[in-house]
């Protein structure tokens, strides 16, 4: 086993998992979909009709991630291989099947496998550690599970993973805060002055959207709030939209894939009545929908104090609504890649020293 104890930070959303880590005068990250099937759960292989139909290119499988003796397929392209296992509650943070598999992924693929001891930083949405006392739940019941060694494999390989200690208590915008001031060893470096002033975090996710003022190196009471206004919400209007227009009930997953073509600019097409159907314009109104109603919580929320902070835009909803976000914050700063801001702050969170010790 190597002995060298890695400093890890892991962002486990409920689209993706991301996860980052400090190598050398580089951040390594990773982001893996939290989307999870057991493969005696799934679709079965058809019959082939070869010289009749040119088969189609074969998706990217998914992760085979074995565990207690159970077989999980995890992350790419799930839902083309197995049923996949929706959960959506918070509760999922504590401790399921479906995070220690979509866990253990991630890790293997930021470690390249083999035996490691690893010490993490984790956060977590605002709306599960504003309660002291959840928080502190939470924390104890992901230390219960994850300090400690770990046996599973990975297509196959074997590893070995020993958790040394965790911290979990992080609110996840926060995170982004620490992206935006500390360098790779953790320390600060944006000043003093940076450090005591209000900064306002709108962490745009899937499921949430967070939004929190961090000042004097803690957060504010003056904002600090969780909404379920994240890229979901516009998922599942367009499965609405598409309900009452087509009659055909589209799958969470594939609504947000729909969604993500249109974010992309692209067209967003699927089969009713088994006529490949353009739905971009259903797809459009969703996005906008949502982008709408942020608008307006963000306005109730944050009102006409906006000039007094340092806006951060995080998230990988961010992007998706960047638009509206700069035309009513046209100061604020968009973080780099936006989705793995918030592990890369807690990787370096991680470096700093004493804080994982």
């Amino acid at each position: 086993m190597n002995h060298e104890i890695i400093l890890a930070g892991l962002d486990p959303g409920f689209n993706a998992i991301k996860i980052a880590r400090v190598q050398g005068d580089e951040i390594l990250t990773y982001v893996l979909p939290s989307s999870v099937g057991e493969p005696n759960r799934g679709k079965k292989d058809g019959l082939t009709l070869a010289g009749v139909v040119r088969p189609q290119r074969a998706s990217r499988h998914p992760f085979r991630v074995v565990f207690d003796r159970t077989e999980y397929l995890v992350g790419p392209n799930v839902s083309d291989f197995a049923e996949p296992i929706d959960r959506m509650d918070f509760d999922r943070f504590k401790d399921s099947p479906e995070l220690r598999a979509t866990f253990y992924a991630a890790l293997y693929r930021i470690l390249n496998g083999g035996a490691h001891q690893v010490a993490l930083a984790i956060a977590l949405p605002v709306e599960v550690v504003q309660d002291k006392n959840e928080a502190l739940q939470v924390e104890r019941a992901m230390r219960n599970w994850m300090v400690g060694e770990h046996l599973f494999s990975v297509d196959g390989v074997e590893t070995v993973l020993t958790i040394t200690t965790i911290r979990a208590k992080i609110p996840q915008p926060v995170a982004t805060w620490f992206d935006w001031g500390m360098d790779s060893r953790g320390q600060w470096i944006r000043g003093k002055e940076a450090q005591r002033a209000p900064t306002l975090i709108i962490d745009e996710g899937f499921n949430t959207l967070d939004v929190l003022v961090v000042e004097g190196g803690q957060i504010s009471q003056r904002v600090s709030e969780g909404d379920t206004l994240g890229m979901r919400r516009a998922a599942e209007r367009l499965m609405r939209s598409v309900k009452h227009s087509y009659g055909l009930e589209l799958e969470l997953r594939a609504a947000n894939e729909l969604v993500q073509a249109v974010v992309n600019g692209q067209t967003a097409e699927t089969y009713i009545n088994g006529q490949l159907t353009d739905v971009t314009q259903e797809g459009k109104r969703a996005v906008q929908s949502l982008a709408a109603d942020v608008h307006n919580f963000l306005d109730r929320t944050v009102g006409k104090s906006k000039d007094a902070y340092t806006i951060l835009l995080t998230g990988g909803g961010a992007l998706a609504l960047s638009t509206t976000l700069l035309r009513q914050f046209p100061k604020a700063t968009m973080m780099y890649e936006p989705v793995l801001a918030n592990a890369r702050g807690l990787a370096k969170l991680a470096m700093r020293p004493g804080f994982l010790s």
